[in-house]
């Protein structure tokens, strides 16, 4: 077991690590745009390529920033850029995302991986202390001293064909002298693509992800209890022409752990089935547009007898949208569509709505990269009245190489939600600084400041959060 590779980067001003020879050492992680027969390409990583591994897992939409989990923890910037590599690559030759747009990671310590057979492991940790004003994240919450210990670990398989991704990332956030609850997560997926031909791929996915379920919201007014969601899929694309089509089958699961007091949260268990067919037009132009069609069925673990509401559901999301493929400097996709889940009992009205979705990277400039993101989410409720919950997700980040060794960032998030049937509104603005600076080729330190305002229609349960944390990173 050992390093991939010499590294001998230097900075040419572009905020990229550029090998020996002079050339880029960061190709997409998506690989190259598919050639001019429409035949997919294959993408597997050369040592070069490691360096983006450390972004993963690929963040497409937007969490908010912060997310609307008790964990203030932002994904990495280099997530959404390597997410829109991919697909802006997939797309066709209007031109992809340029190598040298800079992904917010400091270069001077650029990840070399371990090598494992054929595969390359990029291990990292990252360890912080800090302050926040309002450590449980609720209206009556204090302040408190927190440290946090953030392992991640990213693997890549070297074949020659088809490719294997696998992302370990977890958390553990204390309050040390607070009554306030530790705060873990854990985010684990693993992607497998398999190369059936020339325009032919497989894709299937498996991943799961556990966290503390956000505290004062509707649902969860007490702060407590933990949030599991597995989740599974398995796609096929398949390219003729200048027309791409792909069949892909999802399930996700998610179960709710009752908390300290005991309450039984099992009741929201419920699993969702989807399938969906997406035609994409590849004709190589600035905008790609395609359109998709998804049929849907969610089920609930307990049956439900008189007088309750029986809450499973059937239903379709239609969306419409674009590939822009405006690079080397500008790439993304925006779509908009409809959703609805039609309750098998009709007490209660359809959870249905305007679905907006995108991702978009620019760089101004090869040391400036901007990024934003936008998702919404139906999900369903046990609130008396209501048959869910839609919510809006929106971020706008902005990352700056100062150096090969020094980066900074800064963003702003926002997340509404809407509770259908009962008129509950819940808002979360968002707002972070951060800078991050190479002290060896493997250590770094780290200071971020996040933000964070809670506003409910719900008297009491409003609240804000000012934290700061400072630390160390350590990657291979």
């Amino acid at each position: 077991m050992g390093a991939t590779g010499l590294r001998t980067s230097t900075f040419d001003g572009s905020g990229q690590a550029m090998d020996s020879t002079g050339g880029q050492a960061l190709p997409p992680a998506g690989g190259a745009a598919p050639s001019a027969t429409g035949s997919l390409p294959p993408v597997n990583p050369t040592q070069a390529q490691v360096y983006s591994l450390i972004g993963g897992p690929e963040e497409a939409g937007s969490a908010g920033l912060v997310g609307t989990g008790r964990q203030s923890q932002t994904r990495p910037f280099s997530g959404r850029v390597n997410a829109v590599r991919r697909v802006s690559a997939n797309g066709g030759q209007g031109g992809a995302l340029g190598n040298d747009v800079f992904d917010g990671e400091t270069t001077y310590d650029a990840p070399l991986g371990l090598r494992v057979g054929t595969f390359t492991v990029v291990p990292q940790l990252t360890v912080s202390g800090g302050w926040s004003d309002n450590a449980a994240g609720s209206s009556s919450g204090r302040a408190s001293a927190l440290y946090s210990v953030a392992p991640d670990l990213q693997i890549r398989s070297d074949w020659s064909r088809h490719q294997l991704d696998v992302s370990l990332r977890g958390s553990y956030a204390a309050y040390p002298g607070s009554s306030v609850r530790s705060e873990p997560s854990i985010e684990a997926r693993a992607a497998l693509r398999l190369d059936a031909g020339d325009s032919t791929q497989i894709n299937s996915a498996l991943g799961h992800s556990y966290s503390r379920e956000d505290t004062s919201t509707a649902e969860n007014p007490n702060g407590e209890g933990d949030v599991n969601v597995v989740n599974a899929s398995l796609g096929v694309t398949r390219e003729a022409g200048i027309l791409a089509a792909t069949l892909r089958g999802d399930v996700a699961r998610t179960m709710y752990s009752e908390g300290q007091s005991g309450t039984d949260r099992s009741g929201r268990d419920n699993t969702l089935y989807s399938a969906t067919l997406r035609l994409d037009a590849r004709t190589g132009a600035i905008l790609q547009p395609f359109a998709e069609v998804t049929a849907l069925r969610r089920s609930f673990d307990e049956d439900c007898a008189a007088p309750c509401i029986r809450r499973d559901a059937s239903g379709y999301a239609l969306r419409s949208g674009v590939t822009i493929a405006a690079g080397p400097k500008l790439a993304g996709e925006v779509a908009a569509g409809w959703r609805v889940e039609r309750l098998d009992s009709r007490q209660l009205q359809d959870l249905a709505g305007l679905t907006i979705d995108g991702s978009l990277v620019w760089s101004p400039t090869r040391l400036t990269t901007v990024t934003a993101g936008l998702t919404t989410t139906l999900s369903p409720s046990d609130l008396a009245g209501s048959s869910g919950s839609i919510l809006y997700s929106a971020d706008l980040r902005v990352s700056h190489a100062l150096s090969e060794r020094l980066v900074a960032q800064a963003g702003a998030g926002y997340a509404r939600r809407h509770y259908q049937g009962v008129g509950i509104e819940e808002a979360t603005a968002s707002a972070l600084a951060g800078a991050t600076y190479a002290l060896t080729r493997n250590v770094a330190l780290t200071g971020t400041y996040t933000y964070r305002t809670f506003d409910s229609s719900i008297p009491g349960a409003d609240y804000d959060e000012n934290r700061i944390q400072a630390g160390v990173r350590i990657r291979r």
